[in-house]
């Protein structure tokens, strides 16, 4: 009878999710003139007992078509996607219901895009879905960066202060992306063009300073985390020179992660920092040539503080809403240049990405029909560093046991850090395991510990400098 029951569980689960399904497909198509202040949230368990193949294709097919024009609302329509966008992320962490097995990868990942078609040199807004399906938490590094990114911060010459300590972390969790084209390029009409030069990508960066975070990961819990990627078409031959080819690309990405004191968080801390990689999910894109239209451009120059052309500076584009759209370094003559844009009001953001100070420098510019063109000529000046977040902090993972190794919760932290003109006080308290994250200036900050019926206790804490994380055990003793 039980086994019995059980099985008409499973059926009545299906049933409902394949009604929400449906209705979600028919809601596309027709277009039903529903309150657009609905939201539909699809349960894990329901379609965990979905099968992959039947909500895949109930899924492509009710996102086959085009939207009908003119009827309905356009917020309609756009929530219609909204609800197909987000039955499509539950139902494959659906799958991801069941507890990971021993030996294989925790940490799953997905990808979507907030656009199914990118014109260059516009840039693909992706949306990084990560799920624990393991046993214990696991701790992730905010945000992706680029690989290439990634390495040359670790290749930053330390200051002579720096150099004196006795060794510095690396490290941070990586975005590596893939574009492959399938079929023809939409630049080269009439012809299959063999590509010459792969396509290419890049993870942009913060175009102000970097704010570094970790996040904890329970088990069965999702996390979410933004990234824009520069897209470059493949090139191909054709009438003896290289062309752009526009048309469709697969669009894949491996999640990484890898620190350079990273056994020291489960031998010292007996927590888990997530380290190595995992693929995600397979989207189809269509990247499109430049529009004719599309006639602005901007360049310019960046100079120092004795007028000399700034190189190596990073440069970020963004549009009127702020969103970046391009990044570039200067070369060694300071100089920058982006174009192929559509015409509206851009921000030029300067700042230089090898020191751990804000020297952020902004300009705008408007690109219009009359004057398509911009130029400027930008001064970077030398920081002047009068508060905290004007300074690079790094991400501090500390655990507080007992003396007889249990954790402790509820403790309160109280950090200091002090220049002489800048002072820096963070705040944290632990959690049941004993573990807290402070974001902290590397250096020499002086912690204070205190738990209710516990005496004040304090401690000294030399954060490392370097990129990645600093690690910290202590020890609150409690008569």
């Amino acid at each position: 009878m039980r086994i019995e029951s059980e099985k008409s569980k499973v059926k009545n689960q299906k049933s409902k999710v394949l009604a929400l399904l449906i209705f979600a497909f028919w809601f596309l198509i027709f277009d039903l003139r529903l309150p657009c202040l609905f939201s539909v949230n699809l349960p894990g368990d329901l379609l965990s007992a979905l099968s992959k193949g039947q909500a895949s294709r109930l899924l492509t097919k009710a996102s086959s078509g085009p939207l009908p024009d003119g009827r309905g609302s356009v917020s309609c329509s756009k929530h219609a996607s909204t609800i197909l966008s987000r039955a499509r992320k539950q139902a494959a962490f659906g799958l991801f219901q069941q507890p990971a097995s021993a030996g294989t990868e925790p940490l799953k990942f997905l990808i979507s895009v907030e656009q199914q078609s990118i014109t260059a040199p516009l840039p693909a807004r992706v949306t990084l879905h990560l799920h624990n399906s393991g046993q214990v938490p696991l701790w992730l590094y905010r945000h992706a960066q680029d690989p290439e990114t990634l390495r040359q911060m670790d290749a930053r010459p330390l200051s002579a202060e720096e150099a004196e300590k006795t060794n510095r972390t690396t490290g941070g969790s990586t975005l590596n992306v893939h574009l492959e084209p399938i079929g023809v390029g939409v630049g080269i009409p009439g012809k299959t063009p063999q590509p010459t030069t792969s396509a290419a990508s890049k993870v942009l960066t913060s175009a102000g300073l970097p704010h570094p975070r970790l996040v904890k990961l329970d088990p069965g819990e999702d996390y979410e985390e933004k990234a824009v990627i520069q897209l470059s078409p493949a090139q191909a031959k054709a009438e003896g020179q290289e062309e752009p080819v526009g048309g469709r690309y697969r669009f894949t990405a491996i999640y990484g992660a890898k620190y350079s004191n990273g056994e020291e968080f489960s031998k010292e801390l007996g927590v888990s920092i997530w380290q190595g990689e995992v693929a995600s999910n397979t989207i189809e894109l269509e990247l499109k040539l430049p529009e004719p239209s599309w006639q602005g451009s901007l360049a310019g120059t960046v100079k120092g503080s004795e007028n000399q052309p700034a190189g190596g500076v990073l440069v970020s584009l963004s549009d009127h809403q702020e969103r970046l759209v391009d990044q570039a370094l200067t070369d060694l003559e300071g100089r920058f240049a982006f174009g192929h844009l559509p015409l509206g009001l851009y921000w030029v953001t300067v700042r230089r990405p090898d020191v751990t100070v804000d020297t952020a420098t902004f300009r705008h510019a408007e690109l219009t029909s009359a004057a398509p063109t911009g130029t400027m000529e930008i001064l970077l000046l030398p920081s002047e560093t009068y508060e905290p977040k004007q300074m690079l902090h790094k991400p501090v993972l500390l655990r507080v046991l007992s003396s007889a190794g249990a954790p402790r919760g509820s403790v309160t932290l109280e950090s200091t850090w002090s220049s002489g003109t800048v002072l820096d006080n963070v705040k944290g308290e632990t959690s049941g395991d004993g573990t807290v994250t402070l974001n902290l200036i590397p250096g020499r900050n002086y912690l204070a510990l205190r738990q209710r019926g516990c005496p004040k206790q304090e401690q000294r804490l030399d954060v490392r400098p370097g990129s990645g994380i600093d690690d910290f055990k202590l020890t609150l003793e409690c008569k």
